[in-house]
């Protein structure tokens, strides 16, 4: 009797949590009737969930600090999405408190019970379609995902890129794009590494051979048509190795399922974003980590294909140097370090070579500085939108030798950093910005609480669930149509319109919670955590955490490429770690 009479105050608690952010939401319900309705069934829903599921729930000491924190941010998360400021936390704190309670109640049952899914042994089924799975697990993944993907190549044929992508193909084709106007070229050449050299040679270099066989669409086709091969290469490779290693094959064959079926993958495998085969090549990073982790004797094999796929990662994304750097030390466990040492090193040592010494002289012009300073940026911006006389006549002056300071308070964006950064002095000396980051360093100490609302506005999304955004790419971009080439969709409209409308009811329905970009981050965290002290299994999920760290350092909030690395290596991993789980 006790237990449910708790049961109740742990409802209640959730229940006030979550009217609390209702009236956000009135302006996508305009039928005061469907309110209420709607306001009744969830009440009664969250009654029931706890009568039946709150019943002596106990979690280790850290999860339950990972479920306190984030019941906190949720409750910050909506201050700043309603006031872009903490005010709203501060000024009714009774009430932050109780919707903080009542998120920890709610959130809690819900750890609890996904720590019990994870722990569960699944007994093997005896379906034939599932036996025929297990027998030919790489051969049935590769058909299956083929078919599926190739619906969505068939009806957006050539393929879908985006603005960075149509800079990228104008860089090879010898036109001049906005990437040289950020830096001091150094040649005559077009060719940039904002974007990574290579991906931009190989879908460049694919559209050029296409128009000289006077088609624009076949030459993207085929870039596209080899990104989806890699990545259905890729996916068939981890869930047969999955499967070959005693793994239960249902969860591999649900989790092929989930990226066969559920369209956000179908569009970004035809989508020619640089995260797509980087996204690939970092899931296959992670699973030589989990296979190198646990091997007691790791062979010349091993350490040659470690080179191979840590150079992809690193080449596939400027920043995939820091994933790769950051994770090898943590295999120096096992024996034969040297051998390990001797690979981290090679791996660093090519790094540098290819972006310091071949680029150069290949007359290739690197990437600006201003790539890596979006947080000081967009904090000095919004301090100077908050506080127009908080700088002095004296450090306006030095600001403008960085930035465009006449101008930061119109171009500064809370969600964007690009407005502010994209005006960065690519002339700047060394001295100027020495004496930026010393008037930035100034008034961090004058007004912390404005430098922690420009850093928070800018990664809300990434921890704030109920923040939204769009998720995949999908119309025609026109930069390349305006340049005079001949990039455009096929006759199959209706096709398109069936594939996008798929794409949103997935998104709005109970399964599209897990392409939340917040749960995704915390589902992350929670699993990383629940691993920690797996025999040093958590390795494997060591570049999954430092891709979140780069959605917090990234210029956009709520940016959905930047999280699609994480849930493409959440999913795709998910029959490991629940292996993990159920073995310990």
């Amino acid at each position: 009797m006790k237990i449910i009479k708790n049961n109740y105050k742990f409802a209640i608690l959730t229940i006030l949590t979550f009217i609390s952010i209702f009236p956000y939401f009135n302006m996508y319900i305009t039928n005061n009737i469907l309110k209420y309705i709607m306001y009744g069934i969830f009440i009664l829903s969250l009654f029931i969930f706890y009568k039946k599921c709150y019943k002596n729930i106990i979690l280790s000491k850290p999860l339950n600090i990972v479920v306190f924190i984030i019941s906190i941010i949720w409750v910050l998360g909506y201050s700043y999405e309603i006031s872009s400021t903490s005010n709203l936390f501060w000024n009714n704190i009774l009430l932050s408190i109780i919707k903080i309670l009542g998120y920890y109640y709610f959130i809690k049952t819900l750890v609890f019970y996904f720590h019990k899914f994870l722990t569960y042994k699944f007994k093997n089924s005896e379906n034939k379609i599932l036996k025929i799975f297990e027998s030919h697990p790489f051969l049935f993944s590769f058909i299956f995902s083929l078919f599926c993907y190739s619906i969505f190549l068939i009806n957006y044929y050539p393929g879908i890129i985006n603005y960075d992508n149509a800079n990228q193909i104008k860089e090879v084709l010898g036109i001049h794009t906005r990437y040289l106007d950020a830096i001091i070229p150094i040649s005559n050449s077009t060719l940039t590494n904002f974007n990574p050299i290579i991906h931009t040679l190989l879908l460049g270099g694919c559209v050029k051979f296409g128009i000289s066989l006077g088609s624009f669409n076949f030459g993207l086709f085929l870039y596209t048509f080899f990104q989806e091969i890699i990545v259905i290469l890729i996916y068939s490779y981890v869930i047969n190795y999955a499967v070959k290693n005693k793994i239960n094959p249902l969860y591999s064959f649900i989790i092929l399922l989930i990226l066969g079926l559920i369209p956000l993958f179908g569009f970004y495998s035809i989508t020619a974003v640089k995260d797509t085969l980087y996204t690939a090549f970092l899931l296959l990073f992670s699973l030589k980590i989990y296979d190198i982790s646990h091997k007691k004797e790791i062979t010349m094999k091993d350490y040659i294909s470690l080179f191979i796929i840590s150079m992809l990662v690193i080449l596939f994304r400027n920043n995939g140097i820091f994933i790769v750097i950051l994770t090898l030390p943590f295999l120096l466990y096992k024996e034969k370090k040297l051998k390990l040492l001797t690979t981290i090193l090679l791996i660093l040592i090519s790094s540098i070579s290819f972006n310091n010494i071949l680029l150069p002289s290949l007359g290739i012009s690197g990437t600006s500085i201003r790539e890596t300073l979006s947080v000081p940026f967009q904090q000095t911006a919004r301090l100077k939108k908050v506080k127009k006389n908080a700088y002095s006549k004296s450090e306006a002056e030095i600001i403008s030798k960085i930035l465009d300071y006449d101008n930061l308070e119109k171009d500064y964006n809370e969600d964007l950093a690009d407005p502010v950064k994209n005006k960065f002095n690519k002339y700047y000396k060394s001295e100027d910005l020495k004496l930026y980051f010393e008037v930035w360093f100034k008034h961090l100490f004058k007004e912390p609480g404005i430098y922690i609302d420009a850093t928070i506005n800018n990664i809300t999304g990434y921890f704030y669930p109920f923040e939204n955004s769009w998720k995949v790419y999908h119309k025609l971009n026109h930069k390349l149509v305006d340049a005079g080439y001949e990039y455009h969709y096929n006759k199959l409209d209706k096709g398109r319109e069936f594939l996008h409308n798929y794409e949103i009811f997935v998104e709005c329905s109970p399964l599209g919670l897990i392409l939340n970009i917040a749960i995704i981050t915390w589902l992350s965290i929670i699993i990383f955590v629940m691993l920690c002290n797996k025999n040093r299994y958590y390795i494997f999920l060591i570049p999954n955490i430092i891709s979140i760290l780069f959605c917090i350092l990234s210029p956009a909030n709520t940016y959905y490429r930047y999280i699609y690395p994480s849930l493409v290596m959440l999913i795709a991993l998910f029959p490991i770690i629940k292996n993990i789980m159920e073995k310990n």
